[in-house]
């Protein structure tokens, strides 16, 4: 497999557009030429891109990427050429395009982990992404959706990739107490999954508009620590025992004393994301309690379970949706919005 991603424009007779950010909060749309297809890529139209609190943070400058460069990192689209006939995607599938490009030559890739490569890029934050009409990429970036999915749903396809690859981190029993603190919807679509597998998710967010979204999903346990105290109210669930498995989404803005207070001894906490915010890791707590801490931060590997997931409704993500923006005015519209309030709600830009 190869997946070095080209960031490059198809052949077609449309004119080739990206929006580039060339500083916090400056974006230009800028024309390119046609591009000629290479052994193993495919042609992509791009159809809809979401963009998150997540993708604001680094238009905004709150969390550091390269610059200049073309945003988003969630997409899907439309094959509208294929340079291998052999291909197993044809002119005009449907697909969701996967953002993480593992590197195949770093031992983690060796041993066939690509979600730990030690050098993931991530197409909208390390390398061009999808604010674009049209992309070449190689075939195995891209993932052939099912006529019973929406576009709507499918650009979430991500999302569930990473929290199943957080799934998979975690030691997750029939009853086990899962605390969850998360200050995005991200982290609901992680306690369906915990439901799913008969785990079971304590949602904790400060943010109400999230834990009522979660309490619409079925999520029972939810609980908000500017209103009451987090280790005494999982204390009280758990009947004392507390959680022995803990993810905590490294874009929140919970007190690590929290994640500590609501572990149980020889606990697990899984550091989930990324974000340029700083949080202090207290050695004592870890060691006295025995807490065993390591990250995830991508959904590598994961993206045909996620369709899946989406296919069936085992995730619900219908109510994420916000507003749906204009691909040609996006600069304009960008500046209404602020991070918080793409927290519970992603801006959908439909691309012509």
């Amino acid at each position: 497999m190869n997946f070095h991603i080209r960031c490059a424009f198809c052949v077609t007779e449309a004119i080739m557009k990206a929006w580039i950010l060339d500083e916090p909060q400056k974006l230009h749309l800028e024309e390119f030429e046609p591009s000629t297809l290479t052994d193993e890529q495919v042609k992509v139209k791009v159809e809809e891109v979401i963009l998150t609190s997540t993708d604001f943070c680094m238009y905004n400058g709150q969390i550091k990427c390269k610059t200049p460069m073309i945003p988003g990192r969630n997409a899907v689209g439309v094959v509208s050429e294929v340079h291998d006939k052999n291909s197993m995607l044809q002119k005009m599938d449907r697909v969701v395009i996967e953002s993480y490009a593992p590197c195949e030559v770093c031992t983690e890739c060796q041993n066939g982990q690509y979600s730990k490569c030690a050098n993931m890029q991530e197409m909208g934050r390390t390398c061009d992404g999808l604010l674009r009409n049209f992309i070449d990429l190689p075939y195995t970036l891209l993932h052939k959706l099912p006529d019973n999915l929406t576009n709507e749903r499918a650009v979430y396809a991500s999302y569930v990739a990473f929290c199943l690859n957080i799934i998979d981190s975690l030691n997750l029993e029939k009853g086990r107490h899962i605390a969850i603190f998360s200050s995005t919807r991200t982290g609901i679509i992680l306690a369906q999954l915990v439901a799913y597998y008969q785990a079971v998710p304590i949602y904790i967010s400060e943010r109400e508009d999230l834990l009522n979204l979660a309490r619409e999903h079925g999520i029972f346990y939810c609980f908000n620590p500017n209103e009451v105290t987090i280790e005494r109210e999982i204390m009280m669930v758990t009947g004392g025992r507390m959680c022995k498995e803990l993810v905590f989404f490294t874009n929140s803005d919970f007190r690590m004393k929290d994640v500590y207070d609501s572990a149980a001894p020889n606990a697990n906490i899984c550091l989930a994301g990324y974000s340029g915010k700083e949080s202090k890791l207290s050695v004592a707590q870890i060691c006295q309690k025995h807490l065993s801490i390591f990250g995830v931060y991508n959904g590598a590997g994961k993206y045909s379970s996620a369709i899946n997931m989406l296919v069936t409704e085992t995730v619900k993500v219908d109510s994420f949706l916000g507003d749906v923006l204009n691909f040609d005015k996006l600069d304009e519209e960008l500046q209404k919005y602020t991070p918080d309030e793409l927290a519970a709600k992603s801006l959908l830009v439909k691309i012509d």
